[in-house]
């Protein structure tokens, strides 16, 4: 019976697996919204594949992962997860799984990048870590689609989607750090009452975003022009 628990105990341990041993050029880690099942969900998860396709494209080995934390549904209790804790609870969980999966990553490749793709909780996940993220890892794209947390007034971000959003998320802006602002890119469709807080459309919250793969991946690619030529030279 101890050499099962033991057994056991070691399968749970083990990391999320990008399907190599050999370090990647890029990590894409994707974090999905509430209530949406494992996996990256419909909205990030077209994002995580065009940067996928579009770095490897270019020569560079890329490997994606879905981050595993439990994306509480916000609809299904009509909103009372957010009175008792329960959704805060959620965040701190894929928080704490954010940095332990970034921080693996660095450790065991540091040379390799980190593209963090997240849609509604998702997005306020990677915001919330990345202020406690140690200053050790090379972030080369932050994609935040529908972020409740959007900080209207924060310059050096690439915002795009709709051009008459005028305010702040609906959960109160939170602002990224300077050193992450010029790799961030945040997309708010028209009408999502998640990213602003004046709207009220959550058809647009789900069905906004179908158009973010293209608008992302030239500004992905554009921050990847340094290491491409980089690598080109050496290979």
């Amino acid at each position: 019976m101890a050499a099962v628990i033991a057994a056991l105990v070691a399968v749970l341990l083990v990391p999320v697996s990008y399907g190599s041993d050999v370090c990647a050029d890029v990590y894409v880690i994707g974090a999905r919204g509430s209530g949406q099942p494992d996996g990256f969900g419909p909205q990030a998860g077209p994002v995580v594949d065009s940067i996928e396709a579009s770095l490897q494209g270019r020569g560079l080995t890329v490997e994606s992962a879905p981050l595993d934390y439990p994306a509480i549904s916000v609809s299904d209790s009509f909103g009372l997860v957010l009175l008792t804790g329960d959704y805060a609870r959620s965040v701190r969980a894929g928080v704490i799984e954010l940095i332990a999966e970034m921080t693996r990553v660095a450790r065991e490749c540091p040379e390799s990048d980190l593209v963090l793709v997240g849609y509604s909780q998702g997005a306020q996940v990677i915001k919330v870590a990345l202020e406690e993220l140690p200053p050790i890892h090379r972030i080369s794209g932050i994609v935040l689609l529908a972020d409740p947390t959007r900080d209207r007034n924060q310059i050096g971000i690439a915002r795009l989607g709709d051009p008459s959003v005028e305010r702040s998320g609906s959960f109160g802006p939170v602002a990224l750090l300077d050193h992450f602002r010029s790799v961030a890119v945040d997309i708010c469709a028209a009408g999502d009452g998640v990213c602003d807080r004046g709207r009220s459309s959550l058809v647009a919250h789900v069905e906004g975003y179908v158009d973010a793969p293209s608008l992302v991946r030239p500004i992905i690619e554009a921050e990847f022009e340094d290491r491409l030529r980089t690598l080109s030279g050496l290979r």
